[in-house]
């Protein structure tokens, strides 16, 4: 049994596995369905954005303002 694993990659939903290419995919239920279709029975593990946005309150270019 292939165990599958579910990434979102810049905007796409990325499937791999150790018996096959990375698939993409736009909606992440579309994935499953192709998961489910092609490997019924295996595991899939979800794993969220590898990017995350800088938290609320934080300068994106970092360092002190006051001091200008």
């Amino acid at each position: 049994m292939t165990k599958l694993t579910l990434r979102y990659i810049k905007g796409d939903f990325v499937v791999t596995g150790p018996d096959i290419e990375p698939t993409r995919f736009k909606l992440c239920r579309e994935a499953q369905d192709w998961c489910m279709t092609h490997h019924p029975g295996s595991p899939i593990k979800e794993i969220g954005p590898i990017y995350k946005p800088p938290a609320p309150g934080r300068s994106a270019e970092g360092g002190d303002k006051s001091s200008t």
